[in-house]
Parts: structure tokens; C-alpha cells; sequence
């Protein structure tokens, strides 16, 4: 009897090990499956002359890019066909892009012009010199504009009909540095800039024109009188819910579904140098004083953890989200870097890159320079 127990517990334990073996094979097999894969070149998918002045400036849209100059906008898929194109003449433009709209106006001009996929919305003469503007993922667009010592902060709906103005002035709330509508164009976010007693102080504004702000005071909801010494260059929701204030002491997360709430500050021990951000992730570019490597790159999520730190060498002059990885480029070279730290691509072009836009995943780019318009897939 003992010696049959004795083979069954020895059976067991075999079994046991049998498959704890296995176990840890499929575990590796499943982790190296998943492994997010590195790519070492890149084919040509489609090629064509670039046809435009190097004046032109590009961005993400759609499954392709825009591309406007002082003189109109196009929108191209990723094989470089237009898909519309707009004429106007405006000496400085700027874009701002929400989800499938996108607004293009004149630093200093009066005209706003917006668009969606199927090419022109509407257009509006603000009859004021333009700030800045905002557009939402529905069309509306908000605009500083400048009236002498009076600013004022209008936005229009979709058949450019004025949506609602507020006013505000240097002795008043401030001037306005920076405004961002919400997805829906319901809430807005202000970076007012002011001086008392000769020093720079920075408020942070948040507007509702649903529902919600019916009963408040000139529809503000909530304010952050936080910024004593510091400028707020920039404001953006990167949500409906969350937006982002970044001033030159501290970045600034806050959640706001009815009334703005602060989630957390992250304050830089070192200058920083570059901000850029997606719905997901906040991506911090800093000096490094702790390394050989003189720059530093921090993502966090948009609770404000760290997700990754990660030294470079180079400051490079842009960084983009692709997914849950971090594009990275100068004029010549490329990086393309995963959350958990992993160099996923990094070349160097002989023609320097004017754009490097993402369109299909984490591998397919349009690749603009001086010569050519490219479609190009990263390969293995």
C-alpha cells in the first residue's frame, strides 16, 4: 500500500513539474509574441515630387496630412492625392486640428476658416486682429481678438454665426494667453496674464455655455489663482474631461466634467524645453543635470504618474505620440522609442526630414522632404 502511494505522489510531482514546464514555455512564447517588434530599415510604399515651396508647413489629419502656407491649405491621403484644397492669403497662419475638423487663421488678420474631411465648413471675418484660436471636434472655433486694450474671446458655430463673447481687459481679468474648447465646444479654458504690483501673475479660467453654467456668473465654473511670477503659455484639452495647463514653473492636469477640479502639478526640477501630448499621455521634455546625456524625456499618464524617463542626447525639434510610443526627430534622424524604454526604430536620412507623420499604426509614415513626398513602411 505505501509503495502504490509512494508512486502516485511520485506521479504527482512529475505531473506537477510536467506542467509548470509548460507553463513557463507558453508564458515565453506568449511574451515574445506580444513583444512589440524592432525595425532596422524602411521601404518606399509610394513616391512623388514634391510639388510645393518649402514655406509650407504640415500636419497629421485623417489618414494623411494637411498641408497649408500663407496662401491655402490641402488635405492629402497618405499616397500624397489631394483630397481638397482651399485658397486665402494670410501672412502668418495657424492651424489647430481637433479629431476630424481643423481651423486655419491669420496671426494679426481677421479671417477664420474651417474645415472637416469633406473640405470647407465656414468661413468668418472676426473684424478684429486674431490672438490665437481653438477649435472643437464638432467645428465650433473660439478666437482671442485684440481691440486696442480690450480683448475679447468669441467663438462661432458652424454656419459662423457668433456663439458668445466674453470680454476682458489688462485691468480686468487679464489678457488672455491661451484658450482651448472643449471636444464639444461646450467648455472653454483660459490662461489669463496680468500684473500686480509689477510682478507677472497668471490665472486659469474654465467656462461652461451648456447647461451647467446657466446659473453662474458670466458662465464661470471655476478658477486657479496658482501661477504668482509665471506665464501660461499653453492650455489644451486633451479629452473632454482633462486639460493640460503648462507654465514656465509647473504643469498643471485638471478633470472637469461639470466643475474644474486639480488632479496634480508636476513641477520640473530643470527647464523645460518641450511639451507635446495625446488623450493618453503627457510627454515632458527637460535639461539633465543626473547623466551624460543632456536631455531627458518624461511621459506621464494624465493623472500625473511617471511612466517613463528616459535620457537623450539631443533635443530633438519634434516629439510625437504614435500609439503607446514616442516618435522623435531632427532634420536628419529618427527614433521611435516604446513606454517601457525600448529603442523600437532609430535611422538617419541622407535628405533631411521636413515632416515625419504617422497614418497607419506605429510602422507606416508620409516622409517629407525637400525633394519628395513618401509613403514608407518601417521594416524588421
Amino acid at each position: 500500500m505505501d509503495e502504490i502511494m509512494s508512486k502516485k505522489i511520485r506521479w504527482l510531482f512529475l505531473l506537477i513539474f510536467v506542467l509548470i514546464l509548460l507553463g513557463a514555455g507558453g508564458y515565453f512564447v506568449w511574451q515574445y509574441m506580444k513583444a512589440d517588434p524592432v525595425y532596422t530599415g524602411y521601404t518606399v510604399v509610394t513616391s512623388t515630387d514634391r510639388a510645393d515651396s518649402r514655406s509650407a508647413s504640415y500636419a497629421q489629419y485623417g489618414d494623411g496630412f494637411l498641408r497649408y502656407s500663407k496662401d491655402g491649405i490641402a488635405y492629402y491621403n497618405s499616397e500624397n492625392i489631394a483630397q481638397w484644397n482651399a485658397s486665402y492669403e494670410l501672412q502668418i497662419p495657424m492651424l489647430d486640428v481637433r479629431e476630424d475638423y481643423c481651423a486655419v487663421a491669420g496671426i494679426g488678420s481677421s479671417w477664420i476658416y474651417v474645415f472637416n474631411k469633406e473640405g470647407a465648413v465656414m468661413s468668418v471675418d472676426t473684424t478684429l486682429p486674431i490672438v490665437t484660436i481653438s477649435v472643437s471636434a464638432r467645428g465650433y472655433v473660439a478666437a482671442v481678438l485684440e481691440d486696442g486694450n480690450t480683448q475679447y474671446i468669441d467663438m462661432y458655430d458652424t454656419t459662423g454665426e457668433k456663439a458668445y463673447r466674453i470680454k476682458t481687459s489688462i485691468e480686468g481679468k487679464g489678457v488672455p494667453t491661451d484658450i482651448s474648447i472643449s471636444n464639444d465646444g461646450v467648455k472653454l479654458m483660459v490662461a489669463y496674464t496680468t500684473m500686480e504690483a509689477g510682478q507677472v501673475k497668471t490665472s486659469i479660467a474654465f467656462y461652461n455655455f451648456g447647461e451647467v453654467g446657466k446659473n453662474e456668473s458670466e458662465r464661470l465654473v471655476g478658477g486657479f489663482d496658482q501661477y504668482e511670477g509665471m506665464l501660461v503659455p499653453m492650455v489644451q484639452f486633451v479629452t473632454e474631461d482633462t486639460a493640460i495647463a503648462v507654465s514656465t514653473g509647473k504643469v498643471s492636469i485638471f478633470t472637469i466634467s461639470q466643475y474644474p477640479k486639480l488632479i496634480a502639478d508636476i513641477i520640473p526640477d530643470s527647464d523645460l524645453h518641450g511639451v507635446f501630448l495625446s488623450g493618453q499621455y503627457i510627454g515632458l521634455v527637460f535639461a539633465n543635470h543626473e547623466s551624460g546625456f543632456p536631455y531627458v524625456v518624461n511621459v506621464y499618464d494624465t493623472k500625473g504618474k511617471l511612466i517613463l524617463n528616459y535620457a537623450i542626447e539631443t533635443d530633438y525639434k519634434q516629439y510625437d505620440f504614435v500609439g503607446n510610443n514616442i516618435l522623435m526627430y531632427d532634420d536628419n534622424d529618427v527614433r521611435l522609442v516604446s513606454m517601457s524604454g525600448e529603442e523600437r526604430f532609430r535611422y538617419s536620412f541622407d535628405i533631411a526630414i521636413d515632416s515625419l507623420i504617422p497614418v497607419s499604426g506605429d510602422n507606416v509614415y508620409v516622409y517629407i522632404n525637400s525633394r519628395k513626398v513618401q509613403k514608407i513602411r518601417l521594416t524588421e
